[in-house]
């Protein structure tokens, strides 16, 4: 009797342990996913507030989500496909202006936003890009979609980046500009 009870008690522990260890891989993944556009919505929820909120992109800055943009006319360079390209003027006793550009690079299996950021002082040449990698682990075949749409009565642009992990998982990340300049002048 006592082996029965124990042979039921042993088998239901074993399944019990299998799930467990099939279910873990996926849930680890959907973890990675998730950890991996937090640096994406810290970032962009900084540069759109400093963007002014209008398209396209004008003569003071703007939003410009062309994918054609290359690293010739990207200000900052960078490999990969252009997905979102931000520019603002900070002006104090200089001009300052202000570059950022977020691009989908591959890495083997792996896809990756990465956010190249540089300035201008006044004229002459750009700064060195400095290169931030704020996600990983998307699907490597599947480049975000990034769409912005203005809101006219609010004066502010939406700006979602539609990511696909390895997994499979879908996560969106959204923002919106709202220049602090035209808030206090």
């Amino acid at each position: 009797m006592v082996m029965v009870i124990l042979g039921i008690v042993m088998s239901t522990l074993a399944m019990a342990i299998v799930v467990a260890l099939r279910t873990s891989p996926g849930a680890e993944e959907r973890l990675d996913d998730s950890r991996a556009t937090r640096a994406l919505a810290t970032w962009l929820s900084h540069d759109t507030m400093s963007t002014p909120p209008f398209l396209p992109e004008k003569a003071q800055g703007g939003i410009n989500i062309d994918r054609t943009a290359t690293a010739d006319n990207n200000d900052c360079g960078g490999n990969g496909t252009n997905l979102l390209h931000l520019q603002w003027i900070q002006t104090t006793s200089v001009n300052e202006t202000f570059v950022t550009n977020y691009r989908f690079t591959t890495d083997g299996d792996s896809g990756e936003i990465k956010r190249y950021s540089c300035f201008l002082l006044n004229t002459g040449m750009f700064s060195r890009p400095t290169v931030q990698t704020l996600t990983s682990g998307l699907d490597p075949t599947k480049v975000p979609e990034v769409t912005a749409a203005q809101l006219p009565s609010q004066n502010v642009t939406s700006i979602t980046f539609a990511l696909i992990g390895r997994s499979g998982e879908r996560v969106a990340v959204q923002t919106g500009s709202r220049n602090l300049v035209e808030f206090f002048p």
